[in-house]
């Protein structure tokens, strides 16, 4: 599992690739806390899983955990490149309207940084 980190426009990226599974959920949360611990705004995530082969509850609990943290500080975040496998995933879960899932990641970046109506 590799996580590579990006920011464009004041959202963090996150290029997730491989497994997203129980033994490396650890290295997941401790990346994204550091990019987080970084943040002065709200932040604004992106979760790109073009590279991801698996996930499993492990993985989608990670993720839970990170919406609670920054959801307060009203934070959002959004996925891209969404395998069927994961998607299922996240509505088996009923998350669906917790994590909005874009096209593209331009088009992730553009919503996240849009003034709330």
């Amino acid at each position: 599992m590799e996580i590579n980190v990006l920011e464009r426009e004041g959202v963090v990226i996150f290029k997730l690739s491989g497994r997203i599974i129980a033994p490396d959920v650890s290295k997941i949360t401790a990346v994204i806390t550091e990019a987080l611990a970084e943040l002065t705004e709200p932040p604004k995530l992106v979760f790109d899983f073009k590279k991801v082969i698996g996930m499993d509850s492990s993985g989608l609990g990670a993720m839970m955990k990170i919406y609670a943290e920054i959801h307060p500080r009203g934070g959002k975040i959004a996925v891209i490149n969404v395998s069927k496998h994961v998607k299922n995933l996240i509505v088996m879960a009923r998350l669906i309207t917790v994590f909005q899932n874009y096209d593209s990641e331009a088009e992730a970046i553009a919503a996240l940084v849009e003034p709330a109506q």
